[in-house]
């Protein structure tokens, strides 16, 4: 009896075991087992931090039309219709890594009286710059006015 509860359990052990790898495994696929690989094919799709911050912040609140900034991904060039407004300054992560957004400056002149407000990823898109390049040319576009923006609460770094 004891010989057959001792292989008993021995079998069970194994088979639990066994479960638990391929369960390993099935949750690596899912969360991304190949997180940080980049290579060539993928590297245009990248854009590093250093691109971003310093870069221009323009807005089309004038000629904004929603359906086509829904479909539109990024911009090639800067639009002559758009006013630049801004740059940004920071970028915003939240605690489960999402990108929030950026700081940006908005007006002022010279660094004097101009607001850092967040602006929500989903109001930016990018513009120029290519992998070809390092993005050296990347600016934003904002469908939000310069007014919009200076009338949002201010993160200056007391803020945080």
């Amino acid at each position: 009896m004891n010989r057959l509860t001792t292989s008993t359990i021995a079998l069970v052990l194994a088979a639990g075991t066994a479960g638990m790898v391929q369960s390993q495994e099935a949750l690596d696929s899912e969360i991304g087992t190949y997180s940080g690989v980049v290579d060539n094919e993928l590297s245009d799709r990248f854009i590093r931090a250093e691109n971003i911050i310093g870069a221009d912040i323009y807005t089309q609140y004038m000629e904004y039309d929603e359906a086509a900034w829904g479909e539109t991904d990024f911009y090639e060039e800067i639009d002559t219709d758009w006013e630049e407004i801004g740059e940004v300054s920071d970028i915003v992560i939240s605690r489960d890594g999402t990108i929030v957004g950026v700081i940006a400056e908005i007006g002022g002149w010279l660094d004097i009286g101009d607001s850092d407000v967040v602006i929500d990823i989903a109001d930016l898109k990018t513009v120029g710059g290519t992998a070809g390049d390092n993005y050296g040319d990347l600016s934003l576009v904002t469908p939000l006015s310069q007014e919009q923006l200076e009338s949002r609460q201010e993160v200056d770094s007391g803020w945080w």
